[in-house]
C-alpha cells in the first residue's frame, strides 16, 4: 500500500511540474549568464592540477558507481515498456543535459560566491523550514535511496559470484541474513568506532583509479565490438522516436532522462557544491571543474551502460532486459566478461564493490553534517535508514527506486527555489565587492 502510494505521488510530481522545473532551469541558467560578471572576476592565474584534483576526484567518486549503472539499467526497462527496447533514453538524457549541467555550473557559482553551503543557502533565500526539509530529505535520499543501489550492486556481486563458483543460489532470505546483514554489522563497526571517514578516504582514492580503469576497460570493449557502433546509434534512434506520452502530454523519456540525470550527477541537489567547500579556485572554476565532473559521470553511466547492455542483448541470448533487477545487473557483467573476458570482468566486479561501500559508508557524511541532533541521534538515524534500504533491496527494490525518485525531485525542487529566490531579489548591481574575490 505504501509502496503503491510513493510510486503514485512520484509519478504524478514528475509528469505534473517537470515543465516548471525545466522552465526554473533555464531562467536560472539565462540569470547567471546575466550576472557572472557582477558577482564573479574570470580566473586569469593557469590552471594547477593540485588545486582541481581534489574537487574533481571528490566529486567523481561520489557520483560514479554502482548506482548509477543500476539506475540506468532500470530506466532503460522501464522505457522498454512504453512500447520502444529502451536504449533511447540515451537520447533523451543528452536533451536533459542541455538544461541540468549548466544547473551544475550555477549552484556552485552562487554557493561559492556567497560562501553559504547548501542549507545556509536555503535558509537566507526562502526560510528555516525549506532549509530543514532540503536536509532532511538529501539525508533519506543518500543514506537511504542512494544506499540502496549500492545495497542491490553488492548483492548482485556476491550472488553471481556464488552462482558460478559454488553453484549456490540465494533465496530471499539467506541474501539479508548472508549479504546485507553481515554489511550492515561492518558498517556499524566502523561508524561506531569514529573511523568511517578513514575508510571513505581510501576508497574514494581506489574509485579515482577504479574510474581511469573501468573507461580503459570500455576502450577495450568498443575496440572489440567496433563493428556495432553504427548499430548502436541507430538503435538508439529508432528507440528514441517510439516513447509514448504521459501525463500533459510530456514524453515519458524527458521524464527517465531527467530522473536518471539528477540520480547520476546529482546536478541540482546542491552536493557539487559540497565537493566545492574547500574553496581551492575561484569560484567559476570551482564552478567548470563540477561541471566537467558531471558530463563525465553522466558518459560513464549512460553511454558505457546502454553500449554494453545493448551489445548484449543483441549478441547473446541469455541477455534481455527483464523487469528483475538482478537478471539485468548480470547480464550487463556477463556481457562484459563475454567480450573482454576475466580482466575485464575483474575491473567492472571491482568497481561494483568498491564504489559500493564508498556511497554506503559516505552517506554518513550528509546525515552528520545535515541533522541538528546529537553524536548518538545522527548515527541511530544513519542505521535505521541503511538498515530499511539493507532490507528492501532484497525485498522490494522498486519502493527504493520510486522513494529515490520522490525525493529528488522534493530536495531539486527547494534548492532551484531558493537559487531562483536569490537571482530575484538580489541587488547586483550593487554588489561590485564580489569583483576579484576570488580563491589563488
Amino acid at each position: 500500500m505504501i509502496a503503491s502510494w510513493i510510486n503514485y505521488i512520484s509519478d504524478t510530481l514528475w509528469a505534473g511540474f517537470l515543465p516548471l522545473l525545466i522552465l526554473l532551469g533555464v531562467y536560472i541558467n539565462y540569470r547567471m549568464l546575466t550576472v557572472r560578471e557582477i558577482i564573479s572576476s574570470s580566473d586569469e592565474t593557469p590552471w594547477q592540477l593540485k588545486k582541481i584534483n581534489s574537487a574533481l576526484s571528490i566529486s567523481l567518486s561520489s557520483k560514479t558507481g554502482t548506482g548509477a549503472i543500476i539506475g540506468v539499467l532500470t530506466a532503460m526497462w522501464l522505457g522498454s515498456q512504453e512500447g520502444s527496447g529502451g536504449e533511447g533514453i540515451v537520447l533523451w538524457i543528452m536533451i536533459g543535459m542541455l538544461v541540468m549541467v549548466p544547473i551544475t555550473y550555477s549552484e556552485v557559482l552562487f554557493t561559492q560566491v556567497t560562501k553559504l553551503n547548501p542549507r545556509q543557502f536555503i535558509a537566507k533565500y526562502l526560510n528555516s523550514t525549506a532549509a530543514t526539509a532540503y536536509a532532511l530529505g538529501l539525508v533519506a535520499l543518500y543514506a537511504f535511496g542512494f544506499v540502496g543501489f549500492q545495497f542491490s550492486g553488492v548483492q548482485t556481486v556476491v550472488r553471481l559470484f556464488s552462482e558460478q563458483f559454488f553453484d549456490y543460489q540465494f533465496s530471499t532470505l539467506s541474501a539479508l541474513l548472508g549479504i546485507v546483514i553481515p554489511i550492515l554489522i561492518l558498517v556499524g563497526l566502523v561508524i561506531f568506532t569514529k573511523s568511517h571517514q578513514i575508510f571513505v578516504n581510501a576508497l574514494s582514492s581506489m574509485i579515482f583509479s577504479l574510474i581511469v580503469a573501468y573507461i580503459a576497460f570500455f576502450c577495450v570493449f568498443v575496440f572489440n565490438t567496433s563493428d556495432f557502433l553504427v548499430s548502436y546509434i541507430k538503435i538508439i534512434y529508432s528507440d528514441f522516436i517510439q516513447f509514448r506520452s504521459a501525463g500533459l502530454g510530456l514524453p515519458l523519456g524527458l521524464i527517465f532522462g531527467f530522473q536518471r540525470i539528477i540520480q547520476i550527477s546529482e546536478t541540482s541537489l546542491g552536493t557539487a557544491a559540497l565537493s566545492s567547500s574547500e574553496r581551492l579556485n575561484s569560484p567559476r572554476r570551482e564552478a567548470a571543474v563540477q561541471s566537467l565532473a558531471t558530463v563525465i559521470s553522466i558518459f560513464i553511466a549512460v553511454v558505457i551502460t546502454s553500449y554494453i547492455f545493448c551489445y548484449g542483448t543483441t549478441h547473446y541470448s541469455d541477455i534481455k532486459l527483464v523487469s528483475n533487477g538482478f537478471l539485468r545487473i548480470k547480464g550487463f557483467i556477463l556481457t562484459t566478461y563475454y567480450v573482454t573476458g576475466v580482466p575485464g570482468a575483474a575491473v567492472v566486479l571491482t568497481f561494483f564493490i568498491v564504489s559500493g561501500f564508498t556511497t554506503i559508508l559516505g552517506s554518513f557524511h550528509y546525515v552528520n553534517t545535515s541533522l541538528n541532533l546529537s553524536l548518538n541521534g545522527r548515527i541511530a538515524t544513519y542505521l535505521l535508514l541503511i538498515t530499511a534500504s539493507g532490507c528492501l533491496s532484497v525485498a522490494n527494490f522498486g519502493v527504493i527506486f520510486d522513494a529515490s525518485n520522490l525525493l529528488m525531485f522534493m530536495v531539486g525542487a527547494i534548492n532551484l527555489l531558493a537559487i531562483s529566490r536569490y537571482l530575484k531579489t538580489s541587488n547586483f548591481l550593487n554588489q561590485n565587492y564580489f569583483q576579484g574575490h576570488y580563491y589563488e
